[in-house]
């Protein structure tokens, strides 16, 4: 008698969005590939294995999220984890759980690693997969074909329950995993229908794993210990399924594309297969490397844009981070790029063990004087889950955030302070704003797929939360009174109740006095952020170091009918919340240059 076949379902949450925009990008890549190795390996057999639409993933709010995947009854459930969806994978793990005690859960992806406990100490994790995780998922599959636990050890593989009791400790009996020998083996989930370069007309594509380079605050080291490739034929395969499907962009995930040795060749092989220039290619390099010959294959395979990892130009750093920058060969790189028509985005790390703020000082200047770059990103350093920069922390004095983003917050020649203040200068220095949040939406006459809303009178309306359609991941709590001063507690039980619901939605609350807007005070403003702030997620804990008025998963906006006229008052509540009006034809978001022209009438 043949066995009835389990079903597998594999979810991966996007970034956590700023706002009700379609999310992009949201590509379950890792899920492809782990179905498609099971499929090579036969288990089709035994297993059923959907991957949860990017479509739901990507709009539905925790509460539904929740149902649709208790929808699939699966048997088992797999996440891919990164930092930006960690938090709510284990919120929803947890509930799952609640909901069907018996189901079982594993977790893979970069989070999921020996040194970082708290995840794998999760009550709600069954299994967890450490490293390249397509055999051992293959090989977990295999074994609970007719066990609940696997009967021997898994290479690569961490059951929960054989943990090591002391945090930071290396789990019991994780077993190293040799990673996959030829990327063909994986490549492509595309080719086999299991994805669509169609859905957002983009194609991710790997054609290395692994990094020649040993930089310390990244995974890669640690995971890899050689080059691994995916064939030419392969290669082509996949760009002709891009150009088939229609594809616009063709992202390369290879973390460092001029590390092999045959890269001319290859940017030759990228031009060939798009001879009509219907795509645009995307990658990661080192501008060491870049000449004008390179250039020019770069301009002709259609690189409109590159990224250069840059991270600090001074040398204690760059020891200290086990990367070296030639400069000259940089600017050279970077010129012999932008000369090609080629965007040139330039990555600068703040909080790397050995930079000061005149080092970081000196790093800018250097961008912007020598005119070495198209943009600049300047990034707080992340002390990531399995680098070495994680094991060698106390040793260098590195104070960081224990939860995702993991943002360095002191280093023993940085203050939290002066990484604030370096921010804020970045800014001024590259006449730009960092992250910044979209426009409002406040059109909600036309609730799109993505967004939905509540408007709630607080004056009068009893808290009921079964009024709140919930079921998208960004919502807008719309609070109209007649005095806030009055009604603070009210509007803080909504904002308060809502988050406990669905604790990771992107929420903007609205408010819109009735009555003479000044009894919206900051203090009162300030009460209502510390009640959004109760329970900080990811894009809470990403915008708690950057400048500006307070921002994250949460947004104030103030609504006023009219154009206001009291300047004090709308320089004091612009600290903390956007301010909107409506000039008969449009919104017009608050902004120092308003403010300026309102001071003069």
């Amino acid at each position: 008698m043949s066995l009835q076949r389990r079903h597998v379902l594999l979810a991966q949450l996007p970034i956590p969005p700023l706002g009700p925009g379609p999310i992009r990008g949201n590509v379950p890549l890792a899920a492809g590939y782990l179905k498609l190795f099971a499929q090579h390996r036969g288990l089709d057999s035994f297993y059923q294995i959907d991957i949860l639409a990017p479509p739901l993933a990507n709009a539905l709010g925790d509460r539904a999220l929740l149902e649709a995947i208790l929808a699939h009854e699966p048997w088992l459930v797999g996440f891919t984890c990164y930092l930006w969806n960690i938090d709510r994978t284990l919120w929803l793990c947890e509930r799952l759980k609640e909901r069907s005690p018996r189901l079982r859960i594993v977790l893979g992806g970069p989070e999921v690693t020996a040194d970082n406990a708290w995840v794998l100490a999760h009550p709600a994790i069954d299994f967890a997969v450490v490293g390249e995780g397509e055999q051992t998922f293959a090989d977990l599959l295999l074994a609970l074909v007719q066990e609940d636990q696997p009967p021997i050890a898994i290479p690569g593989l961490i059951s929960t329950s054989r943990s090591a009791a002391a945090p930071g400790a290396e789990p019991f009996g994780l077993i190293p995993r040799q990673p996959l020998a030829s990327l063909d083996l994986v490549s492509s989930p595309y080719l086999a229908g299991i994805l669509d370069a169609a859905d957002e007309q983009l194609l991710l594509l790997e054609t290395i794993r692994g990094c020649v380079f040993k930089c310390k605050f990244c995974y890669y080291p640690k995971s890899y210990d050689d080059l691994y490739f995916a064939s030419e034929a392969k290669i082509v395969a996949n760009l002709q399924h891009a150009r088939e499907r229609g594809a616009k962009e063709v992202v390369l995930l290879d973390p460092t594309l001029n590390q092999r040795r045959d890269f001319a060749a290859f940017l030759r092989l990228l031009a060939r297969c798009n001879p009509d220039r219907q795509f645009t290619y995307f990658g990661e390099l080192r501008a060491e490397g870049i000449n004008q010959e390179i250039a020019g294959l770069l301009a002709d395979a259609n690189f409109t844009e590159v990224e250069v990892g840059l991270q600090s130009i001074d040398p204690n750093a760059q020891e200290l981070m086990d990367r070296k920058n030639n400069l000259r060969a940089v600017e050279r790189g970077i010129h012999a790029m932008l000369d090609a028509g080629i965007k040139v985005k330039v990555d600068l790390i703040i909080g790397l063990p050995g930079d000061t703020p005149e080092t970081i000082h000196r790093g800018m200047r250097y961008l912007r004087d020598g005119g070495l770059y198209s943009e600049v990103q300047v990034f707080n350093l992340a002390i990531l889950p399995g680098t070495a920069f994680r094991q060698e922390a106390d040793a260098l004095g590195l104070v960081y955030q224990p939860r995702p983003p993991y943002y360095v917050l002191q280093t023993p020649t940085l203050r939290r302070q002066e990484m604030f203040q370096l921010l804020q200068e970045a800014q001024d220095v590259f006449d730009m704003e960092w992250d910044p949040l979209p426009p409002p939406v406040l059109d909600m006459d036309k609730p799109s797929d993505l967004t939905h809303s509540l408007r709630i009178d607080v004056s009068h309306a009893p808290l009921n939360l079964h009024r709140v359609d919930s079921s998208a991941q960004a919502f807008t709590l719309w609070l109209r009174s007649a005095d806030f001063q009055r009604d603070r507690g009210a509007c803080c039980r909504w904002i308060d109740k809502l988050l406990e619901a669905n604790p990771f939605t992107t929420l903007q609350v609205v408010l819109e006095p009735q009555g003479d807007p000044r009894r919206l005070t900051p203090v009162v403003l300030g009460e209502l952020w510390e009640v959004c702030q109760r329970r900080p997620t990811y894009l809470d804990r990403f915008y708690a170091l950057q400048p500006g008025r307070p921002s994250g998963a949460k947004r104030l906006v103030i609504r006023l009918a009219d154009s206001p006229t009291d300047s004090p008052w709308l320089r004091e509540v612009a600290d903390l919340a956007t301010v909107v009006w409506y000039d008969g034809r449009m919104h017009c978001p608050f902004s120092p240059g308003v403010l300026a022209a309102i001071a003069e009438e």
